[in-house]
Order: C-alpha cells, then structure tokens, then sequence
C-alpha cells in the first residue's frame, strides 16, 4: 500500500457563470488577499522594498529608451518597468494592455495591476479573453458587469488582430490586447510570498498585539467582578465593551466574574500574572523576522542587520554582488516580456533591454544605508543623497524610487 501525502490546495479554481471567469481562488480575491497581507507586514515590506530596488536596479541601459513616451499619458519604459517588477515579485504574474494602429503596429502601452485579471471560462460568451475589472474582492458589495472588460490575449500577427478587429465590429470599436505573463503560462500562478503568507500574518498580528498593548495601556491579564446580570443583553454589552481593550486576536484576555444577587455591590478588578508573554513575543517576532528574511535570500547586512555596526564596506560590496545574482533570475524575464513587448513597435528599433544592477563600491556603504533606512520617506533619502553625498538629482531619484 502506498502512502500519500494530502496537503490543502493553495488556490481553488471554479468557474463564475454570471461573470464568466474562473475564479482565482474560493473568494476570487487571492492576489487582491496577497497584496494585503503584505502590506501589513512591515518586515515583508521591507524585503518587498529592497528586492524591488535590485531588480530594477538603474533601470534600462539604453539611454535613447528608458525615457521613450510609450502612451499619452506620459509613460516611460523605466516607469514601465518598476510596475512590472513589483507585480512579478508580488504575484509571479505581469499584465500589459497593447493598442495597434491599422497597420498592426504597436502604438500605445498601459500597465494593468495583476489582480484586475481574470480568465474567462471557455462556456462563457467571451471564451479565451481577459476580464479586466478593478473590485473583484467587491469593496464596494457587489461586481458591476457592465465595468468588466473583456480584452484578447497578446498576439502581434496580424491576421489575428485583423480577425480581432473583425469580431469587434470594426477598428472604432476594438480595444486591443493584452501581454499576460505568468510562470504557469495561461493560468493563475501561486505568488512567490505563498510559502511564507503565514509568516507575513504573524508579524503583522505580533505588531499589532504591540499596538494595542501600548494604546489601551491594559496590564497583562485580569479578571474582573462584577454584580450578576438580570438581562443576558446588559452581560453581552458589558462584555463587548471589555472586548475593545484585548490584544491581537485572543491576547490578553479578561474573565468575567458575577456574583450572585443579595451579597455586598462592588466592582473588583484583580491582575492575573503570565509569565514570560513579553519574552514569547519577543521571540516570536524576531523568528518570523528570520524566516522572512530567509524565505527573500536577503543577506542581513543589506538591511543593517549586523549587530553592532552598519557592516564594513566590503560586506555590503559582497552582499549587493550576491543579491544581484539573486535577482538576475527575474530581470531576465522582464527582458524577455520588453523584448517581445518592443518588437512590433513604430515607436523604437531599440533591442537592447538590459537592466544596469545595482553597484556598491568601496564608498558607497552610506549611500546603500540612505536608500535602506525605513524610517526616512523618499523625498528625505532623495535631498541626503544630493546634499550629503553628492549625487545629482536624477541620479538620487533613479535610486529611490
């Protein structure tokens, strides 16, 4: 007899008939959740943060194309290029809408989030399009069909666009393209973070637990008591109204006590001590730290890890040599999507795609701590590189953001 190991699915895939899509998760939410997550994380942030920063690096090498208008509404391929980085780093997924002109030429890129797409059901009345619509995790109560878009996937042959065209009812009417990048390919790509969501989770609820710990400056643990309750709504209430001083979830709880009818009225709140909560959460937070940092392959000197000291210059040299390895693997995919992106364009002839990676040398250990200190917002780190540093402006912006 052969044994299996059974593990929960970490995407569920069903079809939405009254959208038509398949929906990208139980909820249709799981970019949109893992976006969420992340956020809440500030040590996820962080690494999130940094391993952007790499793989952007400098941005493109060609001088005559990073700076190429690629829509009307001013966008850049560096611009470009930042979006589709965070979005593969986020979710292994890339989306780009393309429109043509009449000679099956490309004339105009926009950026679309990852987590506005959706696959369509091969039943549905639109079969083997995009749906693109921007509240799939209902904000706002419901899905507006009418805002769905409905987009054909990216292909530059021009006998497939002129029968695009066709279907539409004409150029008047056709909406483009659009470039869908996964690792899975025509499918929904579990987000690099997946292995480690749970990790996220429980930082951003040890952070919390500190938060409300500190703003309601409630002791440890309690119990209280009190005289019985007549009605079990006036108990529901008082005990709802305890509930606004409890930590994380089911942190520092609060038992309640009655007593019965006929003996002296009193209020009486006693503290029950717990041993070793502060030295549990201390250890929690800085082991889910590690395995953040682990499951991101950050060298710790990169984010002033090194007890004691910022990290010599040639650590930093080493560990930004190592990290731009690290990173190399996703930057030539973004090379790849560009090239095939610009290779039916009439707005360049460029072919040369390459990313310049970060360098640290000798002097530079300060410039790396500038652009990695979280405390600092972007426009602080941009004027103590120009002032402090001596970086010309653009240099301290193509840094920063």
């Amino acid at each position: 007899m052969k044994a299996t190991l059974l593990t929960d699915k970490r995407i569920e895939r069903k079809v939405s008939r009254s959208e038509g899509i398949i929906n990208y998760d139980s909820d249709n939410a799981y970019p949109q959740r893992i976006e969420d997550i992340l956020n809440s994380s500030s040590v996820g942030t962080l690494c999130h943060n940094l391993a952007l920063r790499f793989t952007v690096g400098n941005g493109f090498k060609d001088s005559s194309f990073y700076n190429l208008k690629i829509n009307s509404k001013g966008l850049t391929p560096d611009k470009l290029l930042r979006k589709v980085a965070d979005n593969l780093l986020k979710f292994n997924g890339v989306s780009i809408h393309v429109n043509y002109n009449a000679n099956y030429e490309i004339v105009d890129y926009n950026f679309i989030p990852f987590s506005y797409c959706r696959l369509t059901s091969d039943d549905s009345n639109n079969p083997n399009k995009i749906a693109v619509y921007d509240d799939w995790q209902k904000i706002d109560g419901r899905i507006d069909k009418e805002a769905i878009d409905y987009i054909d996937f990216f292909n530059p042959a021009p006998n497939v666009i002129e029968k695009q065209v066709q279907e539409a009812g004409g150029w008047e009417n056709y909406n483009g393209q659009i470039y869908y990048y996964t690792n899975v390919g025509k499918s929904y790509p579990l987000s690099p973070l997946d292995s480690f969501l749970e990790d996220l989770q429980t930082d951003a609820k040890v952070k919390l637990f500190k938060y409300r710990n500190v703003s309601t400056n409630f002791m440890a643990s309690h119990f209280i008591e009190v005289d019985e309750f007549e009605e079990e709504d006036d108990r529901t209430e008082f005990q709802d109204a305890l509930s606004d001083f409890q930590g994380a979830d089911d942190a520092l709880k609060i038992m309640l006590l009655e007593k019965r009818a006929g003996q002296e009225s009193s209020f009486n709140l006693q503290k029950v001590d717990i041993q070793g909560v502060d030295r549990l959460y201390e250890y929690t937070e800085n082991s889910v730290k590690d395995a953040i940092l682990r499951s991101y392959l950050i060298p710790p000197v990169l984010l002033l890890q090194t007890a004691g000291k910022l990290g010599a210059s040639k650590e930093i040299q080493d560990a930004t040599n190592y990290y731009n390895g690290i990173v190399s693997y996703n930057q030539l995919i973004i090379q790849e999507i560009f090239s095939e992106l610009f290779k039916n364009t009439i707005l360049t002839d460029n072919q040369d795609f390459d990313i310049i990676q970060l360098k640290a040398k000798a002097d530079n250990q300060d410039i790396i701590n500038v652009i990695s200190n979280v405390n600092l917002t972007q426009d602080q780190k941009i004027e103590s590189l120009t002032m402090l540093y001596g970086l010309s402006r653009e240099d301290a912006i193509n840094l920063v953001m």
